[in-house]
């Protein structure tokens, strides 16, 4: 009887490993192909030059003094560089503070508090291109036909086009950030929320002292986040413009991914050179922001 249960039990346990391996490889294959293949040969690469005639040959740091002296010397860069500083700051600064002030509103259950929730990540629903499309639509058609085509299309002119880029940028990420704020300050305990009534604070300063302190490492993801992706995720201008956006709105991110969309063999390796210096300026500084956010953000009072 001992032995065939020990059997049943062994053959239980190869069970459970044949299942548990079989739903880890795909994920684990995936990583090693898409992630680990997809950026090991990109570093490889920008060590590398191509040739029509001879092929790849070993380039030492040419693409990186190439790709640094286009960044000291090459004016279109410095406005790019700025453009793309310029974007994470009003995203972060605006975005998140105003993703915060209406998840505390949705949080305690205001009036139409559900209503500005489906309103809110209504952006979300849609693919990005959709909402890019539409987006364009109104501001190139709609907005200016409402006031009489007085004035031109928001996004034909570089004095209307950032703030409207940056518009579209703080309403498009504006879901994400309600749902998971939403979702850190429901698992806020209601003993703190309770004792702090009873001390008779005051809803701003609950806000401020109590419920941002508490889903504090929540903020600092989306922080992290916003840095980590700072030179790569400005790719709705290519929505909007194709290759031919405004020389001043585009960024680092949209540069990169117009030149490797339509860029040629001889190319790539100069472009897998600066995106490899970009990400050795994002990572010092995605771990400096990270520690100071730790060691530097409110606390309970």
């Amino acid at each position: 009887m001992n032995t065939l249960k020990q059997k049943r039990e062994l053959s239980r346990t190869a069970k459970q490993r044949i299942f548990f391996w079989c739903i880890i490889t795909l994920p684990l294959l995936q990583f090693c192909v898409f992630y680990i293949g997809v950026n090991l040969n990109s570093f490889l690469l920008a060590f590398r030059n191509y040739d029509y005639e001879t092929g790849y040959s070993f380039a030492g740091f040419n693409n990186f003094k190439r790709v640094w002296y286009d960044w000291i010397n090459n004016e279109i860069f410095g406005v790019m560089f700025a453009n793309s500083f310029l974007t994470y700051v009003v995203t972060l600064f605006v975005g998140l503070t105003l993703a915060l002030l209406f998840s505390y509103f949705i949080y305690k259950k205001m009036p139409l508090s559900n209503m500005f929730r489906v309103m809110l990540f209504m952006p979300n629903i849609l693919s990005t291109l959709v909402m890019a499309l539409l987006f364009k639509y109104f501001s190139e058609n709609a907005i200016p036909e409402l006031f009489g085509n007085s004035i031109g299309g928001l996004l034909s002119t570089t004095k209307t086009a950032m703030p409207t880029l940056l518009f579209f940028l703080v309403w498009t990420g504006f879901g994400t950030q309600v749902l998971m704020f939403v979702g850190a300050m429901n698992n806020i305990s209601e003993s703190v929320v309770e004792s702090a009534k009873l001390d008779g604070i005051s809803p701003i300063k609950e806000f401020l002292f109590i419920t941002v302190p508490l889903i504090w490492p929540t903020v600092v993801t989306f922080i992290i986040v916003g840095i980590s992706v700072l030179f790569t995720n400005q790719l709705n201008l290519y929505s909007f413009y194709g290759r031919g956006t405004p020389f001043g709105v585009q960024t680092v991110g949209y540069y990169l991914y117009k030149s490797a969309q339509g860029g040629t063999l001889p190319e790539y390796p100069y472009l897998a050179a600066m995106g490899l210096m970009l990400t050795f300026i994002t990572l010092p500084i995605v771990l400096l922001v990270k520690r100071l956010l730790e060691r530097f953000g409110p606390r309970v009072a």
